[in-house]
């Protein structure tokens, strides 16, 4: 199916026959700048230069599918189109007329345009495929990749980082309150990340760190702020943090969340959040050292040790309150560990060198993706079962933009992998 949308492509990128090009009145054409794309109100190609017959025209171009859309959308009307000085059509099915009578010059696109790139956008545009491209995808070389995945990461961590923004704004422009807030929601991973940034919120970090000598009283209002407390419980540990919450909550005047919105249901133990909000209680005990980490970020080596959250020595023993389990080690693993590199760290470091107009660490940050393993999901799947190569986070981290902002909506005009596949 042809749209205006594939001929703004095509136009663009000059993806046509162009040698001895006539206009649909048999003047000779020849296109000298085929102008800027204008993406606003007004013709589809600003400032395009073009010669018909002896004469070169400077102004304006407008794409459509057939002559006629022209009157279709009242262009006769808008005298922002008396600048246009070419219209180009899949189609010519009526002669236009400008404000002054004289018939506007068209191109007729339909035997021009090559059999193949019609074939490959039909292809694509009507694709019911989680990956419309993945018949050819994988054929494409390794240097396109390296360039284009450089770009597409850049591209994730900048929509990210309006997500970071509205949080940094909700912190009083607080750095540390801002990335104490972003890990707490990438501990919760995706069923509690909500969740997890909610507890944050009602238990700010500068709160906490009054009491980071001791472990016991940070916990205590964490936990009595996610509404875990609120239930009876019969072991020592539980009894005394209900007791110290109680004693904190009518000091700082706080109070807790419902317990209802906790998770457990299909998730692994190791990923309750019951554990992770003990890693969150860590994390605060360890803050001092790693805000200096992250300010003066390097690279991810030096900062992993740092992100190795423990949970306190009664949650070695049990994964949720009052049900004791064999004793084992509950550190943060490696795949949550990457998780949180991946969504918290990189992407509040990248904030903050934009934040401080650090161009070094702005690079920094973008190579650091290269140190850490890919994620493994379904949509990573779907590139790897179509021969495309993932050997690094950089890469999943692109090929998942790629996937949430091109290929879903089927924006492939705007991809260079549907260019590519086109070369």
């Amino acid at each position: 199916m042809i749209n205006e949308e594939f001929l703004h492509f095509i136009w663009k990128f000059q993806l046509f026959d162009f040698s001895n090009l006539k206009t649909t009145e048999q003047q000779d054409l020849q296109i000298l700048k085929p102008g800027l794309h204008n993406h606003n109100a007004g013709p589809d190609f600003l400032n395009a230069k073009v010669k018909l017959n002896s004469i070169i025209w400077f102004g304006d171009v407008e794409l459509h599918v057939k002559s006629s859309d022209w009157l279709k959308h009242k262009h006769q009307l808008d005298e922002n189109y008396n600048t246009v000085v070419l219209h180009v059509v899949f189609e010519d099915d009526i002669e236009i007329k400008l404000e002054n009578e004289a018939v506007l010059p068209c191109l007729e696109l339909k035997s021009l345009i090559p059999e193949k790139y019609l074939n490959e956008y039909d292809t694509l545009f009507h694709s019911i495929s989680n990956l419309p491209c993945g018949y050819a995808i994988g054929k494409l070389d390794s240097l396109f990749w390296t360039s284009y995945s450089e770009k597409l990461l850049i591209e994730r961590l900048e929509s990210k980082m309006h997500k970071i923004q509205n949080l940094f704004i909700e912190a009083n422009k607080d750095y540390k309150e801002c990335f104490y807030q972003l890990l707490a929601y990438a501990l919760g991973l995706k069923i509690n990340a909500e969740a997890m940034l909610d507890l944050a919120k009602i238990s700010p970090l500068l709160l906490l760190q009054k009491h980071r000598d001791n472990r016991m009283i940070v916990e205590a209002i964490l936990y009595g702020q996610s509404g875990l407390l609120i239930r009876k419980y019969n072991t020592d540990y539980p009894i005394t943090l209900q007791s110290a919450y109680s004693f904190l909550a009518q000091k700082y005047k706080l109070k807790p969340n419902s317990p209802t919105q906790w998770k457990f249901f299909r998730l692994r133990p190791s990923s309750f959040p019951s554990l992770r909000i003990s890693q969150l209680a860590d994390f605060v005990l360890k803050s001092d050292a790693i805000f200096e980490q992250l300010f003066n970020f390097k690279n991810t080596k030096a900062i992993v040790p740092f992100f190795k959250l423990q949970v306190s020595d009664y949650w070695n023993r049990h994964y949720v309150f009052d049900k004791t389990t064999k004793q084992s080690n509950k550190e943060i693993g490696k795949s949550t560990l990457d998780l949180i590199l991946i969504n918290a760290v990189l992407p509040f470091c990248f904030f903050y060198a934009r934040q401080k107009s650090d161009l070094e660490m702005l690079v920094r940050v973008v190579e650091a993706y290269q140190s850490i393993s890919p994620e493994d999901n379904k949509i990573i799947r779907y590139f790897i079962e179509a021969k495309v190569q993932v050997k690094s986070a950089d890469k999943s981290q692109a090929i998942i933009h790629l996937h949430e902002y091109y290929c879903i909506p089927r924006k492939c005009l705007n991809c260079r992998v549907f260019n590519q596949i086109l070369k």
